[in-house]
């Protein structure tokens, strides 16, 4: 008859990961013994990063194809006839069919449209630079939401300098540069003050410097 003590120190026969003695042994994950070093490792991770990058590329333009499609034949889907890089008129099918094969609801699904219709359109640099892997999905939303709106100079200018910055920072940092370049952009020229008198400009200075706006004795 074996002895408790045996009993004890045998680990389960039937629990995998586990050695005789119910020591846990590393999972057969593929990956475990497979690195040289930490770098090599993290560079792996890195690399599947880009690939999905570069997906989010791929189904963005297809997106943009199945757009296209749609309105290609308004009399099939019921949609009003639209130009093909215009997001007006979607066919209501187009969005409910999308939203339950992406699992989103349906203001997702018209936003990622708008999206994809906006890279490929609009904003080809941007979704150059994602298919390469040089920025994330994030990355390419915070440039495409800072820049919708402005003047096509304004956005291209933009649009340059935040490619340039997403290399380097988080889509975080990157929205910080992006609100304050934006607001850069949008603010309103100054506008040339009228010459006036040397003593009633001397006047209106002193009388502003004081906040009950009486003028110094």
């Amino acid at each position: 008859m074996r002895s408790n003590k045996v009993l004890v120190t045998r680990g389960p026969a039937d629990v995998p990961g586990q050695s005789p003695r119910g020591v846990s042994t590393p999972r057969e994950s593929g990956f475990a013994s497979g690195f040289a070093d930490l770098s090599e490792a993290v560079d792996a991770v890195a690399a599947v990063d880009s690939l999905l990058s570069s997906l989010a590329a791929s189904r963005a333009v297809l997106m943009e194809s199945v757009r296209e499609w749609v309105a290609d034949q308004p009399d099939l889907f019921d949609a009003p006839e639209v130009e093909a890089d215009e997001l007006a008129g979607l066919a209501p099918e187009l969005v409910e069919r999308l939203a339950a094969a992406l699992r989103v609801p349906e203001g997702s699904a018209v936003a990622l449209i708008e999206e994809s219709r906006a890279l490929v359109h609009e904003h080809p640099r941007t979704l150059a630079a994602l298919r390469g892997g040089h920025i994330t999905h994030a990355h390419a939303q915070t440039i495409l939401g800072y820049t919708d709106g402005l003047r096509r100079g304004n956005r291209v200018a933009l649009e340059t300098r935040l490619l340039k910055h997403a290399r380097t920072t988080t889509p975080g940092e990157l929205s910080l540069v992006a609100r304050t370049e934006r607001e850069r952009r949008l603010r309103p020229g100054r506008r040339t003050e009228p010459q006036v008198a040397a003593p009633d400009r001397s006047r209106r200075q002193r009388v502003s410097a004081y906040p009950t706006g009486r003028p110094m004795p």
